[in-house]
């Protein structure tokens, strides 16, 4: 207890210290999310299991919070009220949740929180802070990329090492990990995260002005990616890498030229050694396909057992053992159909939808915003992204975030034509 005392006490320091830029605690729990995986959560709270076990920087983001509602309500009132619709389906989303694990005993309370609870919060949070704001959306853009960037260079060095470097004895302690483990994630829970993260980030950097650090990065990231073998995101990075160097801002002649070296590149990647594994895959997946096609049929003949009420979150790996599953049902809304219910999946997961749709309506001055929330919804469709303990829930949810923010300044105050050229120059400066 100890431990968790002094972690708690530092969290609302900081909660206190910012409590003017909510911000950047909220983008310091986001670094804490993505540089302690949640197999290492208890090396900094001494709790690794249940409510007391949740992720360090679920408790940052609670104390954060909590220093808000104390010091500016005000603020998320606002972002509530605006988003009324959006708060009623997550909270009641969490009561059924909460209830039928609880009821159940299928011990995802902590689940709960990290992947749904703390997540929507960080949305609410992110929003109060950059909307009509563009220099802190850029801080956000700037943090999530440099995240990225680390996290990809760690990945490769890993890579190069032969083995995961740190957090060893903690992944050791998870059900897929072996001593011959060939997969690299750097510091997150798994290499699909790691994937998840390289993806949500590259869209955003089609915004950045300097086109050699655009392109660099957009090497890192595809580099990092491979070390994961995640097949699903070695394709959407190739396409998104394409992606952003057509849109990049560069003269159109180095755009040519880095269309050429991306090729170039790519042709170099898949004769040497580091593509070897994703390469494997792709020509034995080891049943992987298979299984996911057995996760839906398990799914067509038994979505009667849980057409309003699931069995308590966690339960779908059990649910699908029993079912004869090897496997689990790989995909983020048929697990949370089985854990909370059908209906209540199609609300969770159709708010989030809503929220894309929203972003794609909206004439955002964050380049590449739009497409990192909808890479950032439609990836954990793929893997058990949000049935498991990891930063995915918090990419999610800020994706989501840069994607819905309100940019535009108001034009009704009579001061609006003065201000016009400053908030111009500000949008610019995003671009």
């Amino acid at each position: 207890m100890a431990l968790l005392g002094a972690w708690l006490l530092a969290c609302l320091t900081l909660a206190w210290l910012a409590r003017r830029r909510p911000l950047d605690a909220t983008l310091v729990a986001l670094a804490v999310w993505v540089l302690v995986p949640a197999a290492a959560g208890g090396l900094l709270t001494g709790h690794s299991t249940g409510l007391l076990g949740i992720h360090p920087a679920s408790w940052l983001v609670l104390a954060v919070v909590g220093v808000q509602v104390l010091r500016a309500p005000a603020d998320l009132a606002r972002v509530v009220a605006q988003r009324l619709h959006l708060v009623v389906a997550l909270t009641l989303v969490v009561a059924v949740a909460a209830l039928t694990t609880q009821q159940l005993g299928t011990g995802g309370l902590a689940l709960l929180v990290d992947v749904v609870v703390v997540p929507a919060l960080m949305f609410l949070l992110v929003l109060t802070s950059i909307d009509d704001d563009p220099r802190a959306a850029r801080r956000a853009r700037t943090t999530v990329l440099a995240l990225a960037a680390v996290c990809a260079a760690f990945a490769l060095v890993q890579w190069s090492a032969g083995r995961l470097l740190l957090y060893e004895d903690q992944f050791a302690t998870r059900y897929w990990f072996r001593e011959d483990f060939d997969r690299y994630m750097a510091t997150l829970d798994s290499p699909l995260t790691l994937s998840m993260l390289l993806c949500v980030a590259l869209p955003l950097l089609v915004g950045l002005r300097r086109a050699g650090v655009q392109f660099a990065l957009v090497a890192l990231f595809v580099g990092g990616t491979v070390v994961t073998q995640s097949r699903t995101g070695v394709v959407l990075v190739g396409v998104l890498a394409v992606w952003v160097v057509i849109r990049s801002q560069a003269p159109a002649h180095v755009r040519l030229l880095s269309l050429c070296a991306l090729g170039g590149g790519t042709a170099a990647l898949l004769g040497s050694g580091i593509a070897a594994g994703v390469a494997a895959r792709f020509t034995d997946d080891e049943g992987s396909a298979g299984a996911r096609t057995d996760a839906f049929r398990f799914f067509a003949e038994t979505w009667q057992d849980y057409p309003v009420l699931g069995r308590g979150l966690t339960a779908s790996y059990r649910y699908a053992a029993l079912g004869g599953l090897q496997t689990s049902l790989e995909n983020s809304f048929l697990m949370y159909a089985v854990d909370i219910g059908i209906l209540f999946a199609l609300v969770y997961f159709g708010a989030q939808l809503l929220l894309v749709a929203e972003a794609w309506t909206r004439s955002t001055p964050l380049p590449g915003a739009r497409v990192a929330a909808t890479v950032a919804f439609v990836l954990p469709m793929t893997y058990n992204a949000l049935a498991a303990r990891s930063a995915s829930g918090a990419l999610l949810w800020v994706a989501l975030a840069l994607g819905v923010a309100r940019y535009a300044a108001p034009a009704d105050p009579p001061s609006a034509g003065r201000d016009a050229p400053g908030r111009t120059q500000a949008l610019q400066r995003l671009r």
